[in-house]
């Protein structure tokens, strides 16, 4: 069979995307050149030109392929019925912090953490609108147990932010091998973190003030009268 003519032009371009991820990861974004990605792909620097305009759209390819496997990853969640949203959450939590752990998701995380700021700031790229924007989204999904009545209405942002932080924190202290139980037991964490998320971090038996009645106040004893109080022997 006849190889497409782009073939070695679609390999070219898949091996310039992996040796950026690579170098940026280890180098940073500031501390790579388009020469670097040149010589570890092997063709001439003036060759890159031909797939990418420059460093900043080659960052922007690697971002969009992310963009795509994170919406690939919760098109499952936001399809067919929900039979259980409790274990919805903890699924989708779950395969969170699997696609964490994947080598080029964690290469992607450390450009982010170490330059994502600094370029966002510069005005290289949305950042925000970049790890929020897909064809599905964590807030669709929220959106639809909320509709289905297995979440009480919420801003959506608070309520996304509310899921996904201690995710992110996982994934923060995974990045720099920290040895805790959580980290060695991710199906756990996740379970834990979808039951709080769900009853909130309020214990049910604190009673609150009725509004506009003051809480009452403990009685001061004195020393003297409390010692006076005691049953004598």
């Amino acid at each position: 069979m006849a190889r497409p003519k782009n073939a070695d032009g679609q390999r070219t371009r898949l091996a310039i995307l992996d040796a950026a991820l690579d170098l940026f990861a280890d180098k940073g974004f500031f501390g790579t050149s388009l020469r670097d990605v040149a010589k570890a792909v092997g063709v001439r620097e003036s060759a890159l030109y031909n797939y990418f305009t420059g460093k900043d759209a080659l960052f922007d390819a690697l971002l969009e392929a992310h963009q795509a496997t994170k919406s690939e990853r919760l098109t499952v969640f936001a399809e067919g019925p929900i039979t259980d949203g409790r274990a919805l959450l903890e699924q989708l939590a779950i395969t969170t912090l699997e696609g964490f752990v994947e080598p080029r998701e964690q290469k992607l995380f450390r450009i982010l953490m170490s330059d994502g700021v600094r370029m966002a700031k510069l005005g290289r790229f949305n950042l925000y609108e970049r790890m929020t924007s897909g064809r599905v989204s964590l807030a669709a999904i929220l959106g639809r147990l909320t509709r289905e009545g297995w979440l009480r209405r919420a801003d959506s942002h608070l309520q996304g932010m509310a899921f996904m932080s201690p995710l992110v924190t996982w994934r923060q202290l995974h990045a720099i091998d920290a040895d805790l139980p959580m980290i060695k037991n991710p199906r756990l964490f996740a379970r834990q973190h979808v039951g709080l998320f769900l009853r909130g971090a309020a214990a049910s038996s604190v009673r609150r003030p009725a509004p506009g009645r003051p809480r009452a106040r403990a009685s001061k004893t004195s020393p003297r009268a409390a010692k006076s109080r005691r049953p004598s022997q």
